[in-house]
């Protein structure tokens, strides 16, 4: 495979790392791999546990730049000092636009522009990749102020061509389909439904698998002894739409029907927990599950090996939230 050499990428995304986007670990080191540089703009810190080996082992931490403000007036104020002097000095005209209140309203008054902007003055880049297109939103506020003319993408991945529409309005993408010309989908479904929002089909790039590496999942024969216990596992976050709560349905339902053993491993977790653990109780299904918490994806590859089959549940939650 021929690479493209000696280009630069600026990821910006609203976490990392977080513990449910290993893809993008995954795609920041495959990248690097391939000669491409990558500096990740992340606008918040993610939780570092149970998070990839491949974070440490590559340095990550290294190559991303965080866009949080300091708690607190005081602290906000001396952090922002420095950054107003290297962006009066770098690019006088980015700064008076970080704080036009008249146009950006509490994003200037409050700094965060200085803070958002401040990291990108000084470095070029070829492209700018948003995660998220409610994290690309937000970047367009960062491209008018820094002036920015390089090229942009954008990947969606879930929520923010289902939930979103539901919460912000069929108008919420407007600016970003005139600043944005490329878009990664996980889907032909995914992508039908961003046409039918007014994207151009043909700025729309489907790659279902996005940041995986399937030479890392081993193929293994699967039998089942006379006697031996049915493994099971699922994994996910705890939250409607993975549909973890049908998942405990329907092993009520097969614990009612057969007289085999069998056991569902669920590794994950999330603001379901308690409910889910609750209805565990409740469906008498605690005999037959086990809520295994979160595991880093090297641990969870060679758990998967171990059983029989995986169960991936799905659903559209009551918010309009879907994969």
């Amino acid at each position: 495979m021929q690479y493209v050499l000696n280009m630069r990428i600026a990821f910006f995304v609203g976490a990392f790392p977080t513990i449910s986007e290993t893809w993008l670990i995954n795609q920041v080191v495959d990248l690097r791999d391939r000669g491409i540089e990558i500096e990740v703009f992340s606008l918040k810190r993610g939780d570092t546990a149970n998070i990839s080996d491949r974070f440490y082992e590559n340095n990550l931490s290294d190559c991303t730049h965080y866009l949080d403000m300091p708690e607190g007036k005081i602290r906000r104020i001396v952090a922002a000092v420095p950054k107003v002097l290297k962006m009066l000095v770098k690019n006088p005209m980015a700064l008076a636009r970080a704080f036009n209140v008249r146009k950006y309203g509490r994003q200037a008054m409050s700094g965060q522009l200085l803070f958002w902007t401040e990291p990108f003055v000084g470095k070029k880049f070829d492209l700018f990749h948003c995660h998220f297109g409610t994290v690309a939103n937000r970047f367009l506020a960062i491209k008018y102020v820094l002036g920015l003319k390089q090229k942009m993408m954008t990947s969606f991945y879930g929520q923010d061509v289902s939930m979103i529409f539901q919460v912000k309005g069929e108008h919420f993408y407007d600016e970003l389909k005139k600043e944005c010309h490329t878009y990664v989908v996980m889907s032909e479904y995914m992508k039908q439904r961003l046409v039918a929002k007014g994207f151009d089909e043909k700025e729309l790039h489907v790659i279902s698998i996005f940041g995986i590496d399937v030479n890392e999942y081993s193929f293994r024969e699967r039998t089942i002894k006379p006697g031996e216990t049915v493994q099971m596992a699922s994994v996910g976050r705890f939250v409607e739409k993975k549909g973890f709560d049908d998942l405990l349905r329907a092993l009520a339902i097969v614990k009612t029907k057969t007289d085999k053993k069998f056991h569902c491993s669920i590794i994950g977790g999330g603001e379901l927990e308690s409910k889910l653990r609750a209805m565990a109780k409740e469906l008498n299904v605690e005999d037959v599950i086990s809520f295994n918490g979160y595991m880093k994806l090297e641990d969870i590859i060679n758990y998967l090996l171990k059983m029989h089959f995986y169960l991936q549940p799905s659903k559209i939650a009551s918010d309009g939230d879907q994969e």
